[in-house]
């Protein structure tokens, strides 16, 4: 009997509310085929250094799997519990009947259960089949050959879902047990009447609270705008809590301003159904203002991590090209008291005789103390400041001409009273620019020089420097020699290959002789930058995917929920003349601005964090602005949007259903 109440339940439940269980299957989907990418490798001709790579990855996913999960779990044990409290009313008739509260557990024992294996099969199968399509996102990512595809399965990740989804279950059965022990006759029957009370029922408080909120708001953005996202500092945590306050503020105030703002208008305020509408949002914005702030905070960190990610991981692309501009590259930093030599002249003999050796480049880079970019008397923007204490390297002329003849350029002369600024770094191109435009003068062996030109497309080697300037050779003689820099370029990408397989062999000599401090080849950086941009791409990807599901997954299940309950009311509306079309565009209405009030408010958080965020992006290279707000619209709109659609949909259903 009780198994047939069960089933008969979840039929139900699977009509009205198939937001609920597609949640369920797309959270177990999702976290199937981020679990399953180490074994995508089977599939790809990878190297050793990309193999490795994606172990570090999938090890970092089970990590950040363990708090998807309890993300995903707040969200079941949420949506639960609304749908316990819609259903007091049919539980109170079952303990009407006689049926004690043990048995009533047991049909919820039962009814979750089988949403558990349903939820776990369908989301494993989706799951699994997702998996191989993402293998070729996958592939892009890393770069990687894709020599024959196969069908892949993950024991491993399919073991990871059971186990993690089925102890979400398990605390929903608790949580069941525990809530339907404490529920008295009475409130089962009757609790579906009680109506929501305003919080705010003046509007002279609204508006006084929505004031405080604006307050508060734009005190976080400019904390945030003047101290930015580098400096963690008390700014940074004030900005923090000032917008976490703001955003509660705002939501805790608007539905009165709202109220008063339609009443205002006449002939918006009864026009068709628009005074029921005016109701519901306001009994609900104020029943709900903590659940839509903590929507409105999650909505932003899933805009700023999707399109952070997103531009991170264009930059690490775009840039990787223009920073790895030699082969192979040595770089030596003395120690005290050590005199800088020639890297070139201790290589073996095989090294430095190599067939697959095209031309090298050595270079010395020098240091002039009392010389920082501070002391240049240039003013600099906020983003420049942190450029201040850097002190310019200096690179005599004869070096630079070498440096120049290697990348295929013509060498230069230089007057004595001359310096050329070089910035190999785009950060730093407004400095060098400024120092030219401003004709700073600098002074070396007691003689001022000042400068000529900026170029900006030069590299000194793969270690890039943010800002050297070059001057006759005269004015190195006295200067400390910081490090040298030896740079190789070999015939083509086979002769790279093997030259720097040959580089491996002779490892052993970083260890015995002081002249190889770091060594880096065009291979390395470039499977060290699309690792990188692996990492991004899929903390990004996983981490937006499970808050946008759970933003847009919490307002669904409060619409459903609201329009179950309030199914008397809207039949009332029909008794009382409105078609069915007045009813469904009432319905709409709501729907539209309970999803979109979050949102509206969380896009204006994300522009103004995006704009400090581009501060910590720019030092790596240039924010694709455009491109990144528009991947994260379209990923926004479709899940966001899908949910609206699902929410809607199923609420119609419900108010519609004799």
């Amino acid at each position: 009997m009780l198994t047939k109440i069960a089933f008969k339940n979840v039929g139900k439940s699977f009509r009205d509310y198939a937001v609920y269980f597609c949640t369920l299957v797309f959270g177990v989907c999702v976290f199937y085929m981020f679990n399953s990418i180490y074994a995508q490798k089977d599939i790809m001709v990878v190297t050793e250094a990309t193999d490795q790579s994606m172990k570090a990855l999938s090890e970092m996913l089970n990590y950040v799997s363990v708090f998807v999960s309890v993300v995903l779990g707040f969200l079941i044990v949420y949506a639960n519990n609304f749908f316990i409290k819609r259903r007091k009313k049919e539980l109170g008739i079952y303990m009407t009947l006689g049926m004690n509260k043990n048995k009533i557990s047991s049909i919820l024992v039962l009814e979750t259960s089988l949403i558990a294996v349903v939820s776990l099969a369908v989301g494993l199968l989706l799951g699994i089949l997702g998996s191989q399509f993402m293998s070729v996102f996958t592939a892009k990512i890393f770069e990687a050959d894709m020599s024959e595809f196969k069908f892949i399965f993950s024991p491993d990740a399919t073991l990871k879902s059971v186990l993690y989804f089925g102890l979400i279950y398990a605390i929903v059965i608790v949580f069941n047990t525990i809530a339907i022990s404490k529920f008295k006759l009475i409130d089962l029957l009757y609790g579906g009447r009680k109506n929501e009370n305003f919080k705010v029922k003046r509007v002279g408080v609204s508006i006084f609270f929505m004031v405080l909120a604006i307050t508060f708001l734009v005190a976080a953005y400019y904390l945030i705008l003047t101290n930015g996202m580098i400096n963690m500092n008390l700014k940074f945590l004030m900005s923090i809590i000032f917008g976490i306050i703001g955003t509660v503020l705002f939501f805790f105030s608007i539905a009165g301003i709202l109220s008063k703002f339609v009443q205002s208008n006449k002939k918006v305020y009864f026009n068709n159904l628009n005074i029921f509408i005016l109701r519901q949002l306001n009994s609900k914005i104020n029943t709900n203002f903590i659940s839509m702030s903590v929507v409105c905070i999650v909505l932003l960190l899933t805009i700023g991590i999707f399109s952070t990610g997103y531009s991170m991981q264009n930059v690490l692309s775009s840039e990787l090209r223009e920073s790895v501009a030699y082969d192979v590259n040595y770089i030596k930093w003395p120690e005290d008291g050590e005199k800088v030599e020639s890297i070139y002249n201790k290589l073996p003999d095989n090294l430095k005789n190599s067939k697959h050796m095209r031309s090298y480049e050595e270079h010395f880079i020098y240091s002039q103390e009392g010389i920082t970019i501070g002391s240049m008397g240039i003013d600099l923007r906020k983003e420049e400041e942190m450029f201040m204490k850097l002190t310019p390297d200096f690179i005599n002329l004869s070096d630079y001409n070498e440096l120049l003849k290697m990348n295929g350029k013509q060498p230069i002369t230089l007057n004595d009273d001359k310096y050329i600024v070089n910035s190999s770094n785009k950060n730093i191109d407004g400095i060098a620019e400024k120092i030219v435009a401003n004709n700073v003068d600098i002074t070396l062996n007691e003689k001022k020089l000042t400068p000529i030109k900026t170029i900006s497309d030069l590299n000194t080697s793969n270690n890039v420097y943010s800002l050297f300037i070059v001057v006759n050779d005269k004015y190195t003689q006295n200067m400390n020699a910081s490090q040298v820099v030896l740079n190789i370029m070999c015939k083509d990408n086979e002769a790279t290959n093997s030259y720097c397989q040959e580089i491996k062999d002779f490892e052993k000599i970083k260890e015995q002789n002081s002249a190889y401090s770091y060594t880096i080849t065009r291979p390395e950086m470039y499977e060290q930058s699309v690792s990188a941009k692996a990492v991004i791409s899929f903390l990004a990807i996983y981490l937006g995917i499970v808050f946008m599901i759970t933003c847009a997954a919490i307002l669904a299940i409060q619409q459903l929920s609201e329009a179950a309950d309030n199914k008397e009311r809207y039949e009332l509306l029909r008794k009382l003349g409105a078609d069915k079309n007045m009813l469904n565009k009432a319905l709409f209405k709501q729907i539209l601005c309970y999803f979109l009030f979050p949102l509206i408010l969380a896009v204006v958080h994300s522009v103004i964090g995006l704009k400090a965020a581009n501060e910590v992006i720019s030092m790596m290279g240039q924010m694709d602005v455009v491109g990144s707000m528009s991947a994260t619209a379209i990923f926004v709109v479709f899940i966001y949007g899908l949910y609206f659609a699902l929410t809607y949909i199923g609420s119609k259903n419900i108010i519609n259903k004799e």
